[in-house]
C-alpha cells in the first residue's frame, strides 16, 4: 500500500498509482509499505521522514519532462510523471534513480532505446513538444534579421525546487547575465521570463527593472522548441530549456546541476562528482525519457509509451483539445446545465465568468489564462465590450448560445434543465440584423433526400406526440362558437431577445391591434406566454387592454388545442410560428424570427440575405437536425434528436400524469426561490 498526506499529490498523481491519504492523526504501523510524496515539497519530506522513522520505503514523484498540453498552473492534467525511490531528479546535493540509471546504464548494447531516443527527439523537434504545450510558435520575423549570434538567458520561477536543490545559488542571475555578456562580446542578449511567471501563477526570479539596457526581454509566452530553433547559445541555471536546447544541438551554459549537467554535455559552472560518466545527448534524454518518466492518457487513463504520449499531445493540439473556454454572461444556476453540451470539443477546462461588476469580467478572465488560444462563450445577445474588445484584437472566436426549439418539459424560468442547445459562430438565430449560423444553413445546404426522410419523421412525431419548446400544459380541446376566421394571436415576453433584435421592441398590445386592423370580422384569440402567466418575466396585459382587440383570453391551453381550432397564427418572432409552420397553419410575422423570409409564412417585413425558398421538410432539417446539439434527458450526454425525442416523449408523460398537490407546492417554492436569487444574480 502507498501512503501520502498529499492530497495534491493524490490528485496529480492521477492514474499513475493507488495512493491511499492519510493524516497525522492516524496511527501509522511499521507494516503500512511505502510513503509516497510530491518531490522536495513538504509532503516528500514527510515520506522520507516516516520511511525512516519505520525502517520503510519512500516514493518521490514529480511531474514527467513531457506533462501536459497546457500549464499545471491552468489545470491541465498529466500525461506524465516520474518515480524515484533514492531522490528526486532535480537535487543535485543527493543521488537520484536518474543520476543511477546514467551513472550505471549500458546504453551502448541497447540499441532498440537509443533509435527510440532518437525517433522521439526528431519528433520533438519537428513538432515543437516541450514540458508545457499551450504557447504558439515563435513568429518567422520576431528577431531582427542583423546577422548577429543570439544568446538566450533563461530565467525561472523565484523559490524553484530546483533552484534550491540544484547548486544554483553560487550564482545570482546577474552574474549570469554579465558572463553570458562578456563570453559573446557581439551578440544580440536576451532574456526569457518563465511561462507560470507571465501568467503571474509564479514570481520570476528576476525583476523587470533590475535588467540590464543590453539584455532585451521576452515577456512573450513562445513555445520553446520554436523559440530556440531561433537561439544560438542558452544559459541557464537549471531549467529544462537548457536541455532542450541540447535536444535542438545547441550550446547550453549551466550555473546550476540540472539532471542533464555533469554527463559531458553541457558548459558546466559547477561541480557534482558523483557524476563520472560521459554521456552523449542521446542517452540523457532516454535515459530521463524513456526509463525514468511513466506516461499515461490522463483522459482515457490508460497506459503510453513516450512516443505515444508525444502523437496525442499533437493530436490535442491540432484538434484544439488543449483549449479553454471562457463563458459570459451565464446565470449561476446554469454552469452545470451547459457543459455536457460541450463535450465533443473537449475544452480542458471551462471557465464561467461571473463578476460583480462589468468591468471586471476580462479582467477575471485574464487572471484564469485568457489567451489567443482560448475560446469565448457568450450567452444570447448579452454585451461585454471590454471582452469582444481583446477577442476581436487578438482573434479569439466568440460563439453565442441559446435554449434549443425543443427545450424541456418544465419552463426555463423555473431553472429546469435545458435538454438542446444552439451553439452559433456567426451570430444567434433571433438577431435578424445579422448573419446567423442557423440562416447559413438554410441558404445553403443541399438537402439530400436522407434528411428529408429524417425531416418528415420528426415532423410527424412532433404533431403527434404534441411536442413543443416547453410542456406544461396537459392537452384539452376548446369549443368555439364562431363561424368566423379564427386566428390565434401568440403573446411575447416584453424583453424577450428575439423582440428587441427581430421586431425594434414590438408589443403584444401592438401584436392584437394590428391583427384586428388587418382582420376586423375574425375571432381572435390570445394567448399570454407561459413565462408571463407564470410571473417570471415580463410583458402582462390586463384583460381589458386584451379584450379591446382579442374575443378571447386563453391561459391554460396547450398550444396543440389551439392549434385544431384556429385557422391563422398571427406573432411578432414567437417560436410558436414555426410549430404553427409545422401543422401546416398559416402564420403571418409581424418581426422577421428565423423560420420567416423562407416562403413558408406570410411576412411584414422583409430580409434580402434570405434568399432562398425552402420546403417545410427543408426547414425542420435546418432548424431541429443541423443547428441544436441534444442532449439524453436519462444520462445527459451529447445525444442524436431520434434519442433525444423518444426519451423526451417518456419525461413529458410522466410529468403530465403527475400533476399532484406536492408538484404544485414544490414549483410554487421553486419560483419563490427563483426571485430571491434574481434579486441577487450577477
Amino acid at each position: 500500500m502507498i501512503f501520502s498526506a498529499s492530497k495534491r499529490l493524490i490528485k496529480n498523481a492521477g492514474g499513475f498509482l493507488e495512493i491511499k491519504h492519510y493524516s497525522f492523526s492516524e496511527r501509522i504501523s511499521k507494516k503500512s509499505g511505502v510513503f509516497c510524496g510530491w518531490g522536495r515539497k513538504k509532503s516528500g519530506l514527510e515520506a522520507v521522514y516516516l520511511a525512516k522513522k519505520f525502517n520503510t520505503a519512500f516514493l518521490l514523484l514529480e511531474d514527467g519532462f513531457i506533462r501536459s498540453s497546457g500549464l499545471e498552473s491552468d489545470l491541465y492534467p498529466s500525461f506524465s510523471i516520474v518515480e524515484d525511490s533514492i531522490g528526486i531528479y532535480y537535487d543535485a546535493t543527493h543521488e537520484s534513480a536518474l543520476e543511477r540509471i546514467l551513472n550505471s546504464y549500458d546504453f551502448k548494447n541497447d540499441k532498440k532505446l537509443l533509435a527510440k531516443a532518437k525517433e522521439a527527439i526528431s519528433f520533438i523537434a519537428k513538432y515543437n513538444i516541450s514540458k508545457y504545450n499551450h504557447a504558439r510558435d515563435l513568429d518567422e520575423n520576431y528577431f531582427p534579421n542583423n546577422g548577429k549570434k543570439r544568446i538566450l538567458i533563461i530565467a525561472q520561477t523565484k523559490n524553484d525546487a530546483s533552484l534550491k536543490y540544484g547548486l544554483a545559488d553560487k550564482f545570482s542571475i546577474h552574474e549570469m547575465i554579465k558572463i553570458a555578456k562578456d563570453e559573446n562580446k557581439n551578440a544580440d542578449i536576451y532574456l526569457k521570463i518563465h511561462p507560470q511567471a507571465l501568467k503571474k501563477a509564479k514570481t520570476s526570479d528576476i525583476s523587470v527593472q533590475d535588467i540590464p539596457p543590453y539584455c532585451k526581454l521576452i515577456i512573450d509566452d513562445i513555445n520553446p522548441i520554436s523559440l530556440l530553433k531561433k537561439i544560438d547559445k542558452v544559459y541557464t541555471k537549471t531549467s529544462q530549456m537548457g536541455f532542450e536546447a541540447l535536444l535542438l544541438g545547441k550550446e547550453c551554459t549551466c550555473f546550476g546541476m540540472p539532471f542533464y549537467a555533469g554527463w559531458g554535455v553541457t558548459e558546466d559552472k559547477i561541480k557534482c562528482e558523483r557524476r563520472t560518466k560521459k554521456r552523449s545527448v542521446e542517452e540523457i534524454f532516454a535515459a530521463a525519457y524513456i526509463l525514468y518518466a511513466k506516461y499515461r492518457d490522463p483522459y482515457k487513463n490508460t497506459p503510453l509509451t513516450l512516443m505515444q504520449t508525444l502523437q496525442s499531445i499533437i493530436r490535442i493540439k491540432n484538434a484544439g483539445l488543449h483549449k479553454k473556454a471562457f463563458f459570459f454572461g451565464f446565470s449561476r444556476w446554469k454552469h452545470n446545465f451547459i457543459k455536457p453540451f460541450f463535450e465533443k470539443e473537449k475544452f480542458a477546462k471551462i471557465f464561467f465568468i461571473n463578476s460583480f461588476f462589468q468591468k471586471n469580467h476580462l479582467k477575471n478572465a485574464l487572471k484564469n489564462g485568457l489567451d489567443e488560444n482560448s475560446l469565448i462563450c457568450v450567452w444570447g445577445k448579452k454585451t461585454f465590450q471590454e471582452v469582444e474588445k481583446y477577442a476581436e484584437r487578438h482573434g479569439i472566436p466568440i460563439l453565442r448560445t441559446e435554449d434549443g426549439f425543443i427545450r424541456s418539459v418544465e419552463l426555463g424560468s423555473d431553472l429546469s434543465r435545458p435538454y438542446s442547445l444552439v451553439v452559433d459562430k456567426y451570430g444567434i438565430y433571433f438577431d435578424a440584423a445579422q448573419k446567423s449560423e442557423l440562416e447559413q444553413i438554410l441558404n445553403e445546404t443541399d438537402f439530400d433526400e436522407k434528411i428529408i426522410k429524417k425531416a418528415k419523421k420528426i415532423q410527424a412525431f412532433l404533431v403527434k406526440e404534441r411536442i413543443s419548446k416547453y410542456n406544461i400544459s396537459v392537452h384539452e380541446s376548446i369549443h368555439l362558437k364562431t363561424d368566423n376566421k379564427v386566428i390565434f394571436a401568440v403573446g411575447q415576453v416584453d424583453d424577450d431577445a428575439s423582440i428587441i433584435y427581430g421586431s425594434q421592441n414590438m408589443s403584444n398590445l401592438a401584436l392584437l391591434k394590428k391583427a384586428r386592423e388587418e382582420n376586423p370580422q375574425s375571432y381572435i384569440i390570445y394567448k399570454p406566454h407561459p413565462d408571463v402567466l407564470a410571473k417570471n418575466r415580463a410583458g402582462k396585459l390586463s384583460e381589458n387592454e386584451a379584450l379591446q382587440y382579442a374575443d378571447k383570453i386563453v391561459k391554460n391551453a396547450s398550444l396543440d388545442a389551439l392549434f385544431e381550432i384556429c385557422d391563422e397564427v398571427h406573432t411578432i418572432t414567437s417560436l410558436v410560428g414555426f410549430e404553427a409552420i409545422l401543422r401546416g397553419k398559416k402564420v403571418v410575422t409581424y418581426g422577421m424570427p428565423f423560420y420567416a423570409g423562407w416562403g413558408l409564412s406570410s411576412d411584414m417585413i422583409a430580409n434580402n440575405r434570405r434568399k432562398r425558398k425552402l420546403n417545410i421538410y427543408e426547414l425542420i432539417a435546418g432548424v431541429l437536425i443541423l443547428y441544436p446539439r441534444y442532449i439524453s434527458p436519462k444520462n445527459h450526454k451529447l445525444c442524436d434528436i431520434k434519442t433525444f425525442l423518444s426519451e423526451f416523449k417518456e419525461e413529458k408523460k410522466g410529468y403530465n400524469s403527475n400533476k399532484k398537490i406536492s408538484k404544485k407546492i414544490l414549483t410554487f417554492f421553486i419560483r419563490k426561490i427563483q426571485f430571491i436569487y434574481r434579486a441577487v444574480k450577477i
